[in-house]
Formats: C-alpha cells, structure tokens, sequence
C-alpha cells in the first residue's frame, strides 16, 4: 500500500472517530439522547413547583407545631465547611441543603481548579472553581414529593433547626477530621424529618442521612431525594459544558442518561422505572452524584434553560432517586467534585462509567495512558508539557518496528510497480488470470499487499484512546507549557478572525500550522518516488488534518507534532540506510 492511500487511510480514519464519537458515546450510556425518545416505563408531565407556603401546608406542617408554628419558621441561616478539598457553604433549608461550592484543593497544579463564573454569569480565568448555582432552589439535596394529580413539585425545603452546636458559622476540619451537622423540621405532632450531614477532610464525598415520619408528612405520592438546579458551568467556551454536559442514572450497572442540545429544548420530568443505584449531573469535567445505600424504585431526570450572564444556553439539569411514600430511612454519599480517578475511584461504586473512556477494546488503553502520564509528571514533577513530549518519544519507540515495517512494504510495492503494470495490461480483459500472476508476483518478491496498511491499523486503537484521554481529562484544565500555551486543554489560539471557517472555526491556533509543517516534510520525503497524480492526495489531507486539529486541545495537539517530527527523522534514517535518500 503506497504511502497517498495510507495518509488517505489515516485521515479518514481519524476523521471517523469525530464524527462517530457521540454514537460510540451513547453506547457506553451517556450519550446525547435529547430526551424526545424513551421506552414506555418513561412517563412526562409538566413540572411547576409549589409556592413554599403551600408546600408546608400540603406537607402538613402545622401553624402550631410544637416546636415552631408556620408562621414562625426557623430564619435562614448558614454554616460554612472548609476542607483541604473544597468550601462549602450550607443553608438550613432542607436540613442543609449546599448554596456554595468551592474546589480548593492545594496540589501542584494550581491552575486545575482554577477559572470560573461568578455568581453574575461572568467568567475569570483567576477565580476558583465554584459548583453551585446562585439560584437559591434550597434543594441541593432536599426530599420531595410528585403530585401527579396537580402535576407539580412539592419540596420539603424550608429551614430546618439546627441542633448541633457551633461557635462559629465558620468551621474547619482537617484532612484526617470529620464534622457532623444534625437538622430537625418539626411539625403538627413534632418531629418530621431529622438530617444528618456528615463531612471528611480527606474526601469530595459528605454523608446524607434522613430520618422521616412518613405518618406526619403526609405526602400525596412516593417520596424522592433531588438534587436540583444542576450544577454551574466552569469552562469558559459554553459549547463545552454543553457537549459534555448530561443528566446521568445507574440502574442494575446499566446507564442512562439526558442531555439538552439547545436553548429551547427543554426536557420535562422523566421517570425511569427500575432498581436505582445512583443519579448523577455531569459538566465537562466536574460531578454531582447522589449514590444511595439502599437503591430506590425508579428515577427522576430533568432539563431546562437557564439565564445566566451573557450565556445563551446553561443547561440546568434536575435528578433524583424514588421510594414509596412509607420509607422511613433515606441513607446516601453525595460525590460533588472533579471528574478525577485518583478521587472517582474511592468511591465504592460504578460512578467511574461517567468518566469517557471508550469502549471495552479501547478502555484498558486509555486508562494505561492516563496512568502513564500521571506517574510520571507526579513522580518526576515535570510540566505537562514535558511530559507529553516524553510520551510522544516512548510511543514513537514502541511504535518504530512497525513504522519500519510499513516503510520496507512500501519501498518493496514501488520496486515492483513496473512488473505489476505489465501483468495488468497483458490480462486486461482476464481477471482470473490477472489474480493469478499477481498472487505470483507478490510471492516472488515476497511482497504484502496489506503490509504497508496493517501497522497503520495496528496504531488505531493507541490512536483512538489518545483522542479520548488529551480531550477529557482533566488533569490537562489549566496546565501551561511554554510561550503561548498556557492550558492544554485548550486550542493554542493566538487571535481570533471576525469570522468563523467550516471545521477550521474562528480561532488560529500554532500547533496544528506546526504539525502541518512535519506532515509536509515528511510528505515531500516519503513521495519523491511516487506517482505524480498521487500528490495532490496528499496534499489535500495535510490541509484536512490542519483544519481539523485546529480546534482540538493543545495537548493533544503538542503530542502530535512531536510524534510526527521523531517520526520524519526515523524515516529519513530509514532512507538512508537502504540507499533511497
């Protein structure tokens, strides 16, 4: 196989897994469904919460309750924890229910956790990452129950007492501490609901435990732990958390999932009937997962639109995990925090499946990339960038032999071009004949046909697992390199053009020209002896693959043009070596 079909190959290839990747996506269960197809245990309803007054009248709470009437509710109040993780602000609303959330956890890489909105809708590369909405629903989490008569919310999120003792709003905890918050909701006959919230300092993971009197409560359906008003964007292009960015359910180890693809798409409650392990809403690179001890009897999911700063569309997602209405003990971890292995991993569930690692022949290599790269920039303490360039150079090596192999196929191919033409016009009309003499000639010369393909085939996997790991993981969010690259997990843009090029886009990053560069050299190198009407393939492709890694991140793209570059000097040492310089 001549070198314009396997840059041909390639190409496509490469260009398959971009736009095949939401399809491969959906397979692995969190793909972009939009909500508009679902199977008949799936049920939509409109979803208009109650007023708060009406909520604790509907909850049957009395206007004088032993412990505080109606109309002397306990005043909001809040308590703030701060971890070596994270910040945590809590309201008393709904037993303590998170109004802020900041990542602060002190590591090397400080600009990980770094770049945010502010409670305006505005983004600041300087801020830290914060994960909260400022929207003041009081139910992250809260209990509540579906009317669906009235086909609306009924939200048990007023302020609680809170009865754990506390000298200041302000409490710290060290990474080897725990903290325990005890709330109470008192009604007509006295107490309705009791909360505990539990904190550790070495964890993203705080314990949320819910006694209920189902008796008092009175509520008119089966009861749901929520988690709503989703979770704030952190990345400073919307499409972003956009494209990343769904509503998730684990049911008997199996996945589902939503995800709003527009504005003015909406989605309305949906319910998922069947053992539920955990829920889950997901940005690009941060999580708020609700994992339950006992698994409810279905689950909730929900989409909508929300205003907030300049941002035309903030999908705003909604999920919850359902019990009867008699079920007297809701005991759950909420893991809310980055999607990062190194913390995903500690907790003892399948929450990892929401982390994008490709399908199970890709998996295992993905995972041993991401393991590679973090050793060594962990045990060498070596910028990123460095490191990417160092595995560019390791896989160049493993890779070698069959780069070799290709090249001497290629080389081989050429050699016998001028006896292959001939055999084709003596057999012209005899296609049985011609197979024959060209089966021949290949075993004379001891010559592959497929020799110079089957390396390239062999590398896609790598290829492919490369793509999914530079692309997501946020262990690039925010890391530097040099001169102008100052976060790899970004196109390296050095200006914008006041219009945008199909698949190019508006943004003109440097690395992709660079990369462009080596495959030309190298193209020029490895063509000297091929068919002139060949060329032009070539060439085209080089400017598909500048177009198409122009918007890829820098990473990825650093790794690349590194690769491409030892791989130009490998064969140009190759041509040396068998007189074809």
């Amino acid at each position: 196989m001549n070198n314009a079909i396997r840059y041909l190959l390639t190409g496509i290839l490469i260009f398959l897994i971009i736009i095949l990747q939401p399809i491969y996506l959906e397979w692995l269960g969190y793909g972009s469904g939009d909500g508009d197809a679902y199977d008949e245990t799936i049920k939509s309803v409109p979803e208009k919460p109650l007023p708060a007054k009406a909520v604790l009248k509907k909850a049957g709470v009395s206007t004088d309750g032993i412990k505080k009437p109606l109309d002397n509710l306990p005043e909001e109040s809040f308590i703030t924890v701060s971890t070596p993780l994270y910040t945590a602000t809590l309201t008393n609303r709904s037993g303590g229910s998170f109004v802020n959330y900041i990542i602060n956890e002190d590591n090397s890489d400080k600009r990980k956790y770094r770049g945010g909105y502010d409670d305006g809708g505005y983004f600041n590369p300087d801020l830290p990452v914060s994960l909260i909405m400022p929207l003041g629903s009081g139910c992250l989490p809260c209990l509540a129950s579906y009317d669906e008569r009235g086909g609306q919310y009924i939200y048990f999120n007023q302020p609680f007492d809170l009865l754990t003792v506390h000298l200041s709003d302000t409490l710290f905890i060290g990474p080897d501490d725990q903290l325990e918050l005890v709330y109470k909701m008192f009604g007509r006959d006295g107490e309705l609901i009791a909360k505990t919230v539990m904190f550790s300092g070495n964890s993203y993971v705080s314990r949320h435990v819910f006694s209920i009197d189902n008796n008092g409560l009175g509520v008119p359906g089966n009861l749901e732990l929520v988690w709503d008003a989703g979770l704030r964007p952190a990345e400073e292009r919307a499409d972003e958390d956009v494209q990343y960015g769904s509503g998730i359910i684990s049911q008997a180890g199996e996945l589902e999932d939503i995800q709003m693809k527009g504005p003015d798409k909406n989605i309305e409650r949906q319910v998922y009937n069947g053992q539920t392990e955990w829920v889950a809403i997901r940005t690009k690179y941060f999580i708020s997962a609700l994992l339950v001890d006992i698994p409810g009897s279905f689950a909730v999911l929900s989409a909508k639109n929300a205003s907030f700063g300049s941002r035309e569309h903030t999908p705003l997602y909604s999920a919850g995990v359902g019990y009867p209405f008699d079920i007297s003990f809701i005991t759950s971890n909420i893991y809310l925090g980055p999607l990062d292995v190194d913390h995903i991993s500690r907790v003892s569930s399948s929450l990892d499946a929401t982390m994008n690692w490709g399908f199970s022949v890709i998996r295992p290599i993905s995972k041993g990339i991401l393991w590679v790269l973090k050793f060594v920039h962990k045990t060498f303490h070596i910028n990123y960038g460095v490191v990417l360039l160092l595995f560019a150079l390791f896989v160049r090596l493993i890779t070698g032999p069959l780069t070799r192999k290709s090249f001497e196929s290629t080389q081989n191919m050429q050699k016998i071009q001028p006896e292959l033409k001939k055999i084709q016009s003596k057999f012209k009309g005899d296609a049985q004949g011609l197979n024959r003499e060209t089966m021949a000639l290949y075993k004379k010369h001891k010559v592959n046909p497929l020799g110079g393909c089957l390396p390239v085939l062999l590398q896609m996997p790598l290829l492919w697992a490369l793509f999914i790991v530079f692309r997501t993981t946020i262990e690039f969010r925010g890391a530097p390199f040099i001169f102008w690259i100052n976060d790899l997990s970004k196109p390296d843009v050095v200006f914008n053009l006041p219009f945008s090029i199909p698949i190019y886009g508006s943004g003109v990053a440097v690395l992709p020209l660079i990369m462009g560069a080596t495959l030309m050299l190298t193209m020029r190198m490895t063509s000297a002896t091929m068919d002139k009407s060949q060329k032009p393939v070539m060439y085209f492709m080089n400017g598909f693959f500048v177009l198409l890694f122009n918007t890829f991140p820098s990473g990825l793209n650093l790794y690349y043009t590194a690769y491409n570059v030892l791989s130009f000097f490998q064969q140009r040492s190759i041509r040396s070596r068998t007189g074809n310089s």
